[in-house]
């Protein structure tokens, strides 16, 4: 077990993706455990390709993660309620369901979810606000219902006004997953909301913005001054993931540059 050279801030475990080099799950896990203490499984499924793994991958991450003092944490390839067809609404549910029992043997710290609006890029989720409401209700209560701790399910803040189904989430027991990026590509009043949002996280999501407004990319594009102020909140007695979703090189940037910032 290493862990020696990690990155520390009270009551946060680091976590960087699984897209940190250019190789399998586990070669990732060894890669960022020597930085951070938690990997994000990115996973994604489409026709085009798919890097979900088999049982027994599952089984070697969880011994590989016994032997380096590591977690993982589960990013859904699938989001819910996008779709407006109930019954499609439905198969994204179950498709999630079934990465929960796939990915039980690794007792994930936590499993990230979209919950999708239908209308791109704007502050709203959708032209019908009622229906997308309650579609996300029922969603969150099926999936919930499939873990033993709900809390545990974290709700991201994407591009859309988040206060749409901030309150579905609490009421459904589940946390947030308060991405930064986001709410600055979003022009959201940061400071605020996250100071509005982080009760509730269990995972909070940095990376860098390039003035273009191009999200994900190293740290160094992240205001050191707010990344402090993030710690400083972070330390409330929650222990939360804080998760540097950034890929490929830009991880160790992101690693120099956080190491870079006085706290």
């Amino acid at each position: 077990m290493g862990g020696e050279h990690r990155i520390k801030f009270p009551n946060i475990r680091m976590s960087g993706t699984s897209w940190v080099v250019p190789r399998t799950l586990a070669e990732n896990l060894r890669y960022l455990s020597r930085e951070v203490n938690d990997m994000e499984i990115v996973l994604f499924d489409t026709p085009q390709g798919s890097n979900i793994p088999t049982k027994d991958e599952v089984l070697e991450l969880r011994g590989l993660c016994g032997e380096l003092g590591m977690t993982c944490n589960v990013h859904f390839p699938f989001g819910v309620c996008g779709p407006e067809d109930e019954a499609e609404i439905m198969r994204y549910d179950d498709s999630c369901m079934r990465m929960i029992e796939l990915f039980e043997p690794l007792e994930p710290s936590a499993w990230v979810l979209h919950i999708d609006g239908n209308v791109r890029r704007t502050g709203t989720p959708s032209d019908n606000i009622d229906k997308w409401r309650e579609n996300a209700r029922k969603s969150l209560a099926r999936i919930g219902s499939s873990v033993p701790d709900k809390k545990k399910i974290c709700a991201e803040t994407l591009d859309y006004d988040f206060d749409y189904v901030f309150d579905i989430v609490k009421e459904a027991g589940l946390s947030v997953c308060l991405d930064i990026g986001h709410l600055i590509i979003g022009g959201y009043p940061v400071r605020e909301r996250i100071e509005k949002y982080l009760p509730d996280a269990g995972v909070v999501h940095i990376h860098g913005v390039r003035p273009d407004g191009t999200d994900h990319v190293d740290m160094s594009y992240f205001d050191p001054a707010l990344f402090r102020r993030i710690v400083s909140l972070c330390a409330d007695g929650r222990e939360r993931i804080m998760s540097i979703e950034v890929f490929e090189e830009d991880y160790d940037k992101s690693i120099a540059a956080i190491k870079g910032f006085s706290i």
